[in-house]
């Protein structure tokens, strides 16, 4: 009988390595039988969520979270409100209870190389809405791949609808090691993410179904503990050991999608775990809702609101051949090559999964890839409302800007103890500092990049030279040379010249005597010559004509008058006149004017008792206001307004953000009227920030 592993607290330095039960069987067989083989080769980097909580009412933005009390087993017994403590509860009393359990059921096939590790894993991941996903597209799925495959819901940060992946690189153990130490042996496993690579751009997941894991399952544990243990069982860590059930006691749902498992009444089967009915390959989701009064007001629960992912059998997908960029690229053949490509991109990570191929030398085609155990990088730091897992980014280098990349390298230290009365395996993370592997990894790729900028620099100096030989010789050719001599000559001809016109110093005293001679008379008013000034320089501005009909005289004429008479027009685009009046005859009658420059005059000429307010749009497209300008309003008939006020809108290109011409910019009171042909005046106060003011002048 297997039982559930008693896990320790996360190690607040150095990491937590937690293994799986079916491990140790697996560890069994290879040791029992030398044509099994139980060999460490892949690993997965993961972005575990936050530990945080929907609302309840709104489901606030559909975030995936690690929300603990989504569980019913966990609700009923309640989570402790420490989140390193709530983590691996939930860890320990779900997912690792889950296998336990599956283990033990006498149906249970052990003839199989495919564990169950994984589904369990990723099953507990999205029965706390940590994970969720949609169908593969054909351009991420391999053409040749038969049956479906699924990717993680797309990044999504901002939105009604958010979230982030989970799973962000895979990789392949390539270097394990075994040593003895202080009498014990130890397997290490180097986990290295090179500094050339980045996220892997697309991860497949698979829904695996077999005679261990198939839809419609359902496993009932013996009572509240968890597998193999009971009320005398002493936890190492005081850590609760109640079993944390998909459906953990009689409960009426008052959301009918909280009955996912099928248990829609009262009663039902209690203490059990249940597999996705009917299918596992429905990759659509449910928004679940779970009232206290559902649970009998539990204390400390207040209700709890997720997106539950239907998707179930999750599997990562290893083959590289399943990715439809490797499989149409000549150049690629691997995820490792996949990485490095112009997909990939930086990324965070705060877990590693570590799996391990098993299969038997007689049928290697057999071979499963399975889930060997989860590697927390660090504890959970609390928050207000939850906790995160501190994470490591992992830069690419930047081919452009010429920016390093950082890697890393992991190990983990493993004693296996494959006693059939033992849980599982016992693990030690880090026990001493190696990072000869990472360091000499990186300084090889720093020595790479080096070689690379040195024979791009090597190529750039060469062809400096090539470009200073080619000037030199364009320098000094025999035309280039010739044509510098003769202008050299022209100058020295010109320079004699110039010598010889002023060799006697008489003839430039008598020159400037003779020029004071003709300025003098000049101011004297003595001088026969005849001024012409030049107009063209004088033009008209606005509102100004420049008169220059008589020679050499300018005259400056304004030919502004007092009011610029602009026209109406109302929602037809009609101009308003006396002959075609407005008629307010309506709910909102509309005038538009178009601004002109100066003090403006409106005369509006209206017709019918007023339906609801008179809108003036001022159209300020051609002309801006500016400050100081006036537009006087005239109503030369008896306007009839019915009690409505009088509105004025403008900014016609929206550069306020109300729309355009919803800028309301005055509005005028019908109490304030004076007469029953009013005469208003609309006052620019400040033409930046468009503020202006009414006088009623009747």
């Amino acid at each position: 009988m297997s039982s559930a592993p008693l896990l320790r607290t996360l190690n607040l330095n150095g990491g937590s390595f937690y293994a799986f039960s079916s491990a140790s069987r697996d560890l069994s067989k290879a040791f029992n039988n030398s044509n099994i083989k139980f060999v460490f080769s892949k690993f997965a980097c993961l972005n575990l969520p936050d530990i945080s909580k929907l609302d309840f009412a709104t489901f606030s933005n559909y975030e995936n979270t690690m929300q603990f009390d989504t569980i019913d087993g966990a609700i009923f017994n309640g989570i402790t409100g420490d989140v390193n403590i709530d983590l691996i509860e939930s860890f320990q009393n779900y997912a690792l209870n889950l296998e336990a359990a599956l283990l033990n059921n006498d149906d249970y096939n052990p003839l199989l190389n495919r564990s169950i590790s994984e589904r369990v894993f990723f099953k507990w991941l999205k029965e706390i809405g940590a994970i969720r996903f949609r169908n593969a597209t054909t351009t991420e799925v391999s053409s040749g791949v038969t049956d479906n495959r699924y990717v993680e819901e797309d990044t999504k940060l901002t939105g009604s609808t958010q979230y982030k992946k989970v799973v962000e690189y895979l990789g392949d153990i390539d270097i394990v090691n075994h040593v003895q130490k202080a009498g014990e042996t130890y397997t290490e496993i180097y986990i290295n993410i090179p500094t050339a690579v980045g996220k892997t751009p697309v991860v497949l997941f698979d829904a695996l179904s077999d005679d261990n894991y198939q839809p419609d399952f359902v496993v009932t544990g013996d009572g509240e503990f968890i597998e193999g243990r009971n009320a005398s069982t002493i936890h190492p860590e005081n850590l609760s050991l109640s079993a944390f059930y998909d459906y953990d006691s009689s409960v009426n749902y008052t959301d009918p999608d909280a009955a996912w498992h099928g248990q829609t009444t009262l009663g039902g089967m209690v203490d059990s775990y249940f597999l996705e009915p009917t299918t596992f390959d429905d990759a659509s989701n449910l928004d679940i809702q779970k009232y206290p009064s559902d649970f009998g007001d539990p204390a400390g629960f207040s209700g709890t609101a997720y997106r539950r992912s239907k998707l179930d059998g999750i599997s990562i997908d290893f083959d590289a051949n399943s990715y439809y960029d490797i499989a149409n690229d000549s150049e690629l053949s691997t995820i490792q090559g996949y990485n490095s490509t112009s997909k990939s991109t930086n990324f965070e990570f705060n877990a590693v999964l570590v799996y391990y191929d098993f299969y038997d030398v007689s049928a290697p085609a057999d071979k499963s890839t399975n889930l060997y155990g989860i590697l927390f990088l660090d504890n959970v730091t609390p928050t207000v409302d939850g906790g995160y897992i501190q994470r490591l980014p992992k830069y690419k280098p930047n081919n452009i800007t010429k920016l390093n990349g950082n890697s890393y390298g992991l190990k983990i230290n493993v004693k296996f103890d494959a006693s059939v009365t033992t849980v599982g395996v016992d693990t030690l993370i880090n026990e001493y500092n190696t990072f000869s592997m990472g360091l000499f990894v990186d300084a090889s790729t720093q020595l790479q990049q080096a070689a690379s900028i040195f024979t791009e620099q090597q190529s750039e100096f060469f062809d400096l030279i090539d470009r200073i030989e080619s000037l030199e010789n364009r320098m000094f050719t025999f035309d280039s040379v010739s044509l510098l001599n003769a202008r050299m000559s022209s100058l020295e001809n010109q320079l004699q010249n110039a010598q010889l016109a002023f060799a006697d110093s008489t003839t430039l005293l008598d020159l400037i005597a003779r020029n004071s001679d003709n300025i003098q008379s000049i101011v004297n008013g003595n001088t026969p010559l005849n001024l012409q000034y030049n107009t063209e320089v004088i033009s008209a501005g606005s509102g100004i004509k420049i008169d220059k009909s008589v020679p050499n005289k300018v005259k400056v004429v304004n030919k502004t008058q007092q009011y610029s008479i602009g026209i109406p027009y109302d929602d037809f685009d009609e101009e308003i006149s006396i002959s075609n009046k407005l008629d307010l005859n309506s709910a909102e009658p509309t005038v538009t004017y178009r601004l002109e420059e100066y003090t403006n005059m409106m005369r509006l000429y209206t017709e019918n008792p007023s339906l609801g307010k008179l809108r003036i749009n001022i159209d300020d497209t051609t002309f801006k206001f500016k400050k100081g300008q006036v537009i006087r309003v005239v109503f030369p008939d008896i306007v009839d307004l019915n009690s409505n006020d009088i509105a004025f809108y403008t900014d016609a290109e929206n550069k306020f953000g109300y729309g355009s011409l919803e800028m309301l910019i005055a509005t005028v009171d019908i109490v304030s009227i004076l007469s029953d042909r009013p005469i208003i005046e609309l006052i620019c106060l400040d033409d930046i920030g468009y503020t202006f003011t009414v006088d009623i002048i009747r």
